[in-house]
């Protein structure tokens, strides 16, 4: 059986095209400014059930450093919507829902949890009440 080279040049450029948009999709982005500013925990759901909240508040800036508590490391936006914070062992990776919410879901003692932090609201530099 014998190959057509033309047939074969446009699978190996199907196959090159797809490859780099995959490439470009899945690469980590550094630091998004517009995820910069500090987030407190609003929810956590354990096993289905929502208990409050008492998690310490995330502080995301925009140089891609971030900070719970004493914990301090840098961040990642992975293919657009997963947030990777690089010191954290207990959370894993967050799912972005829009510039304001940010969730985590991992597996806690056997059952499935999840924490919601939302971003607190802050005035404009230069804002001033009249």
């Amino acid at each position: 059986m014998q190959v057509n080279p033309k047939t074969l040049r446009i699978a190996f450029r199907t196959l090159l095209a797809c490859a780099a948009g995959l490439l470009f999709t899945a690469l980590p982005t550094r630091a998004e400014t517009y995820l910069s500013g500090t987030y407190r925990c609003t929810k956590v759901e354990v096993a289905g059930k929502t208990a409050p909240c008492s998690a310490p508040s995330l502080e995301l800036k925009s140089d891609g450093s971030y900070q719970i508590l004493s914990e301090r490391g840098t961040y990642e936006i992975v293919a657009g919507r997963w947030l990777v914070l690089s010191a954290s062992k207990k959370h894993g990776k967050a799912r972005l829902d829009g510039n304001k919410e940010i969730i985590f879901e991992f597996i806690s003692g056997g059952k499935r949890s999840r924490i919601t932090y939302r971003r607190k609201y802050q005035r404009p530099p230069g804002w001033m009440a009249s």
